[in-house]
């Protein structure tokens, strides 16, 4: 999406304690550096604040983003899954540390409970080439969640840890939580929603699409960048899935419901004001989980540790306020619901050209809460890879001496550059691989990831002298790094 697309601002309301011309300007600006397009809404005290819409839901037919769009929400649907579950716990039909396998009755793992699903402990394996083989052999068939476990024992598959031992994020644990629901309650799992969370919840403008494939006429298109260096957004149905199964299945509890962010806050303020669920039970989705040896569950996101409860993620500021979220990603979707408890102010933000969104939404809540923050900036890697992609190779290096100079101006992570770099290598754009990840060692001077991968660059080129320089410099920087390590062994 370019620059020039101009913004579409309505429904801006904003109270006394803060201003909402501040709110305006940041989102202004992140539009305007192309950082976010997409529907926001920002509540402070539980009260709406500030509710605005950029850009469009069609850019072919100029259809703008309203407060009537709809946005598939992604993995924020796996909060909606958890309390269908927690509900269910409530009216006493079921308990939490229940195995799976009293309900589904086939299911092939009998150590795994209810919890280790919707805490993402289950240790069960991942969908991405679950169904490859019966894909291949009927090719038109879509799969839902009723064809997982046939799958699992089908094809054998282990659990990849002991139940309850580690985290790890998996969407299948959801779907089976659904399944669950369904079994329980005796209706489909779109009906449980409506009937339970929807309709109490007031959200006229959400459903569970019987066909994720169909769009509503409010839905929007959903667009992405098809490369690493592209600064233009395509549309998602230009491009080819990453795996066989997105393209085959209408799975639901991991994600799929079709929201808007004026719903989605409805929701909130419901599930917070224990509408929806007991404070009890509340209070249990937003507990870290702890693992078989007493740990939190959680993982790291960039200086943040994230521990996860059930169907939540949890932090803990440095001014020891507790935000609890879930975020979603989709090939041109990203999603955020973000909720401070500790002040009740909400950050929500549906993007349909996948903008970064965990970033944006600490900054916002830092904004509303009047602490310091820091703008988004634009993306180097990007920036510098079209520059490489277009043949403009000086002004690429400019750009790079630029931002040595003053880091404040740019984005810039080791994880970008180095997909860079290997996405031009396996596009076999050789010199740009190199540029790229020459470029990574002069951001990145301590990484030795970064001379590790430069290194393989070279050492694809045929330049086997300069390749053994690099790795020599990742191991001196990194003695444990048993990959470079060997890869020098075979050189030297």
């Amino acid at each position: 999406m370019k620059k020039q697309i101009f913004l579409y601002f309505t429904a801006l309301l904003f109270t006394s304690t803060i201003s909402g011309q501040e709110i305006k300007d940041f989102f202004s600006t992140l539009a305007k550096n192309d950082l976010f397009y997409g529907s926001v809404l920002v509540s402070k005290s539980g009260e709406n604040t500030f509710s605005n819409f950029y850009g469009y839901s069609n850019i072919d037919k100029k259809e703008k983003i309203n407060e009537k769009s709809q946005f598939p929400i992604a993995s924020v649907s796996k909060t909606f899954t958890a309390v269908a579950i927690l509900q269910l716990k409530q009216k006493g039909k079921l308990k939490i540390d229940d195995p799976v396998q009293k309900y589904l009755l086939n299911f092939p793992y009998p150590n795994v409970s209810i919890r280790h699903l919707i805490s993402n402990t289950s240790g069960l394996g991942q969908e991405y080439h679950l169904f490859d083989k019966a894909i291949k052999e009927n090719p038109e068939r879509i799969f839902s969640n009723e064809d997982i476990i046939p799958a699992l024992i089908d094809n054998k598959v282990p659990l990849s840890f002991a139940p309850g031992d580690k985290w790890e994020y998996n969407n299948v644990n959801f779907c089976l939580a659904a399944l669950i629901v369904e079994k329980i309650a005796g209706i489909s799992f779109g009906d449980y929603m409506l009937k339970n969370v929807f309709i109490p919840a007031k959200m006229k403008d959400s459903f569970l699409p019987k066909n994720r494939k169909l769009k509503e006429p409010n839905q929007v298109e959903l667009y992405t960048y098809p490369n690493f260096y592209s600064t233009d957004v395509v549309n998602v149905q230009t491009l080819k899935e990453t795996f066989l199964i997105y393209e085959k299945s209408n799975f639901y509890g991991g994600g799929s419901i079709v929201s808007t962010a004026l719903d989605l806050h409805k929701y909130q303020k419901a599930l917070f004001s224990y509408q929806l669920l007991g404070k009890k039970e509340l209070e249990e989705a937003l507990t870290p989980t702890k693992l078989n040896n007493g740990k939190i569950a959680s993982y790291r996101l960039g200086e943040k540790e994230i521990a996860y409860g059930l169907g939540w993620q949890i932090y803990t500021t440095d001014t020891n306020e507790k935000i609890v979220f879930h975020d979603g990603l989709i090939t041109g979707l990203t999603s955020i619901l973000m909720h401070n408890i500790t002040k009740n102010n909400t950050v929500i933000l549906l993007s349909n050209t996948a903008n970064p969104v965990f970033v944006t939404a600490n900054e916002v809540l830092k904004l509303i809460d009047k602490k310091p923050y820091k703008m988004p900036l634009q993306n180097l890697s990007r920036v510098y890879g079209s520059l490489l992609e277009s043949g403009k190779k000086e002004k690429a290096n400019e750009l790079i001496g630029e931002y040595l100079k003053n880091p404040d101006t740019y984005e810039a992570t080791e994880r970008d550059f180095n997909r860079l770099g290997y996405q031009f290598l396996r596009l076999q754009k050789t010199d740009n691989s190199l540029l790229t990840f020459a470029s990574a060692a002069l951001i990145f001077p301590n990484s030795s990831n970064i001379y590790d991968s430069y290194g393989e660059a070279l050492l694809q080129s045929g330049k086997k002298d300069d390749a053994i320089k690099m790795y020599q410099k990742s191991v001196e920087l990194n003695p444990d790094n048993e990959n470079g390590k060997k890869v020098l062994k075979e050189l030297l």
